[in-house]
Formats: structure tokens, C-alpha cells, sequence
């Protein structure tokens, strides 16, 4: 169990030790790779442009523009001068014949560079990537004589070689740092491994349900600090599952239970009452011409409506009863030991004080509204939850059809 437990800390620290290093490392290297060739880049075009206005008079005399070139520009090695005809001028940069040159520049790859360079009709430097190249023309009157033209991939060469010399130190430097820091984990670990197990069998548990479960904290250390921590945590936890499941049984606008727990609660309510010979009635209200309010006022206005309206029928249940929100405007109300008197009779009462208040939306204007109620009550021809819904729905379209505003009873002869 303790070379498991070393085994894996050591697979899990190593890697996420060495691999962000050599990541960083890496791309420092390219990061500087792009800098110093970005910065090449910017200089040759400053010496380039500073070229075209140098050596306009030196043109036609290649003696003295080689014997120039070399003297005032030497810190930008390949550089040189091509007429029109792509013929070489003069150089900065040893040679023997012109095979020299084409084996420095590629006689292909020239003729393929200027032709995109005749292509362009402008002074701005052309800036050839792809055979890094940098090309500027040269005026003389107000006419191209010739193109003075840099080979900047010799200059990046030598300076990628101190960048790689300091690459190579850092990535020993890196190994050797991981080599003594695996060597401190395995000793300092040998301390922490009974903790540890403690921890992990706790999570073992927890992470199996059993959220009560509390982590034994035998050290004051760090490790100490982590198992608190995951006490915390899994308290927590616990406190938003016990919420979650809390949400999964409430409507999200107007706080009501909703449909699903809605049968739930109605079918063990039944239970109860069958078991001890208990009255069970269920109130279905619905709001009379709801349509109308939402297509005038707005479907806002007719949340807010059915929000007041849950806090208003919310606040005269019993605790005992249920208040549910059925669908769309319609409430049903399960009332735990209530027999049908009893039940109309609170019904009726519900009613008009839903007439008598009116209710107030946003823009500051007052809505009345009525409602219809269907009642109905467990009984021996209604012992499942369908059967004392249907009761209550046929009820609720009585009092519809009898006007609105009204509450109607289900009586077996309305059938």
C-alpha cells in the first residue's frame, strides 16, 4: 500500500512538475527565436533604407561600391546590389565567380524573388519570407537603377547558436532540479503516507454517498488544512444536494410545489388517509380569462399575477396542505383531513379574496382577476390520485361553464 500510495504521488507530481517547465522552456525558445528574428528583420530594413541613399552615386562604379559596402556595412553580411537585369553589382560578402553567388542566393530562387518584386511598383521594402530576403529599390532620377538586397538567415543562424548554447543550460539545469526535488518527495513523503490513506479511504466513502461521513484529521500540518478542507467541502456539498433536491420539487417562478410532486404528494396523502380513515379533498383553481391579461398587459404582467397569487393562496394553507402549481395558470391545493364542506367552504373563501384584492404589476396599474375552483374529495368511488384529479378538472369546467368566478363541487350525477 505504501509503494502504491509513493508510487502514485511521485506519477502525479512529476509529471505536472517537469512537463510545465520543459512547456515554458520551450516556448521561451520560440518566443525568442521570434524576437530576435523580428528584430533582425527591423534593423536590416533600417540599414537597407538607409543604403538606397548612400550609394545612388556609387552605382556604376563597383569598385568602389564593393570596397564601400564592405567597410560601412559590414554588420549586415549577404547584402548586395542587383541591376534590372539581375545582374550582381556588388557584394559585402567573399567570393570567387559568380557560382558564388548563385550558390548563396540559388539562381531559381532569385528569379522567382524578382519576379515578385517587379511585380510591385512602389519603394517599401519587400520582405520575402519564405527565402528571407529583403528587397529595396533604388532610384536614381526618379527611375529603379538597381535593388539592394539582404539575405537576413546567415544573421538569425549566428544568433540562434548563443540561444541555443543557453537553451541546452537551462534544460539541465531543469532535469537536474527535478532529479533533487523527486529525491526530496520520496524522503518527505514517507511522513505523509498514513495521513494520506486516511484521506483517501475517507474520500473512498464519501465519494460512494456517504455524505455524513466525516474525514478523521490526525495532522496539524498541511495535509490538516486539506482534510478540514474536505469536510467543509463535503458539507457543503450535502447542504446543496439537500437544495438541489429541494429545487427539484418546486416550480422556478412562483415557488409553488410542482407538477411531478404534485401526483407524489396526492398518492401518499391518499395512502395516509385510506390507512387511517382520513378526508383528503383537492382544490383546482384557474384563472379566469387568463389569455386576455397576458395578450393586454403582457405575459410579464402575468407572471407577476401568478407570483402574487401563490404568495396570497400560500399564505392562508394550512401547513399541512399542499399548494401546487399544475400547469400554465392552473393551482391545485391538496387538503390533508378536510372533507367536502369543509373544503368548498375554504374554496369559496380563497375566491373572494382573489376577487376583492386587486393586484398590482409593474408598470404601477392594478389588475383584478377572478377565479374558477373544481373541488372534490377522496371517496370509495375515488381512491387514486387520476380519478380525484379528473373529479376536480370536471368540477373546474362546471364552474366555467356556470360564468366563471364561481365554485363548483363534483357530484357523482355530473358525470
Amino acid at each position: 500500500m505504501k509503494t502504491t500510495l509513493l508510487k502514485k504521488l511521485l506519477t502525479f507530481l512529476l509529471p505536472i512538475t517537469i512537463i510545465p517547465l520543459l512547456l515554458m522552456l520551450i516556448f521561451y525558445y520560440i518566443y525568442l527565436h521570434k524576437v530576435l528574428e523580428d528584430e533582425i528583420i527591423d534593423s536590416q530594413k533600417k540599414i537597407l533604407n538607409h543604403i538606397v541613399y548612400d550609394i545612388k552615386e556609387r552605382i556604376n562604379i563597383p569598385s568602389e561600391l564593393d570596397k564601400h559596402l564592405e567597410q560601412a556595412y559590414i554588420s549586415l553580411p549577404g547584402l548586395s546590389i542587383y541591376d534590372k537585369e539581375m545582374n550582381i553589382i556588388s557584394h559585402n560578402f567573399e567570393m570567387k565567380n559568380n557560382d558564388e553567388v548563385n550558390k548563396k542566393y540559388y539562381s531559381e530562387v532569385l528569379e522567382q524573388h524578382f519576379k515578385k518584386v517587379f511585380q510591385r511598383n512602389n519603394d517599401d521594402i519587400f520582405h520575402d519570407k519564405k527565402n528571407h530576403l529583403l528587397t529595396k529599390p533604388i532610384r536614381n532620377n526618379n527611375e529603379i537603377v538597381a535593388y539592394a538586397i539582404s539575405n537576413y538567415k546567415s544573421a538569425i543562424d549566428m544568433k540562434m547558436i548563443t540561444i541555443n548554447h543557453t537553451f541546452l543550460y537551462l534544460l539541465f539545469v531543469i532535469i537536474f532540479t527535478v532529479f533533487i526535488l523527486s529525491i526530496f518527495i520520496i524522503i518527505f513523503s514517507l511522513k505523509l503516507l498514513h495521513p494520506l490513506q486516511l484521506l483517501i479511504d475517507g474520500i473512498k466513502k464519501i465519494t460512494s454517498g456517504n455524505l455524513s461521513f466525516a474525514i478523521d484529521n490526525i495532522s496539524n500540518d498541511e495535509i490538516g488544512v486539506v482534510v478540514d478542507a474536505f469536510n467543509t467541502m463535503t458539507q457543503k456539498r450535502k447542504l446543496v444536494q439537500e437544495e438541489l433536491q429541494k429545487i427539484a420539487i418546486l416550480d422556478g417562478l412562483t415557488g409553488l410545489y410542482n407538477h411531478k410532486f404534485f401526483y407524489t404528494a396526492l398518492e401518499n396523502e391518499i395512502a395516509r388517509g385510506d390507512r387511517y380513515n382520513e378526508f383528503i379533498s383537492l382544490l383546482l383553481i384557474d384563472i379566469d380569462n387568463f389569455k386576455i391579461v397576458n395578450d393586454t398587459y403582457g405575459h410579464i404582467a402575468g407572471d407577476t399575477i401568478l407570483i402574487e397569487l401563490s404568495k396570497r393562496l400560500m399564505t392562508r394553507a394550512r401547513t399541512t396542505d399542499y399548494v401546487c402549481r399544475y400547469g400554465g395558470e392552473e393551482i391545485a391545493i391538496i387538503l390533508v383531513e378536510t372533507d367536502i364542506i369543509a373544503a368548498k367552504a375554504i374554496a369559496d373563501s380563497l375566491r373572494l379574496l382573489i376577487e376583492k384584492e386587486p393586484f398590482l404589476i409593474e408598470d404601477g396599474r392594478y389588475i383584478s382577476i377572478t377565479v374558477s375552483i373544481g373541488v372534490s374529495t377522496y371517496n370509495n368511488e375515488a381512491k387514486d390520485p387520476s380519478t380525484i384529479f379528473m373529479n376536480a378538472d370536471k368540477a373546474l369546467y362546471e364552474a366555467k361553464d356556470s360564468g366563471r368566478n364561481c365554485t363548483c363541487v363534483f357530484e357523482k350525477n355530473n358525470d
